[in-house]
């Protein structure tokens, strides 16, 4: 896919484990974030086309942090992702453009199928 993408979770593991899965289905450079906080920064600075986005963390929500990233830019893919199933989260992501919803554990043929949604819906 060649993106470069940002990973924002608080898990270590978690942002190892998108990592992985981000580089068996290609998708380029991947940056990492461990907070809300420090994702928009990292945006800021590095501009990706994708971000990975944990819902539950210290600080600022996955969703709180997409809608701060969404201020600065439009057009970037994003995907909520959490190991919460539920509904209410669906819907709020359903509300924020180019803003996909899985869940963990992270399954590769979801997040490819999710990210190519998003680019369609985006062009």
């Amino acid at each position: 896919m060649g993106l470069k993408a940002l990973v924002i979770d608080d898990s270590k593991f978690m942002r190892e484990s998108i990592k992985e899965t981000l580089s068996y289905l290609k998708i380029g450079s991947v940056i990492e974030a461990k907070n809300g906080i420090e994702g928009v920064r990292a945006f800021m600075k590095h501009r990706p086309a994708l971000v990975t986005i944990d819902y539950e963390m210290p600080g600022l929500n996955g969703i709180e942090t997409a809608m701060k990233i969404r201020d600065i830019d439009k057009n970037v893919l994003m995907l909520i992702v959490t190991s919460i199933k539920s509904n209410m989260i669906a819907v709020k992501s359903g509300k924020i453009p180019n803003l996909g919803y899985i869940t963990k554990p992270i399954d590769p043929i979801m997040v490819k199928e999710t990210i190519a949604k998003l680019q369609k819906v985006g062009n």
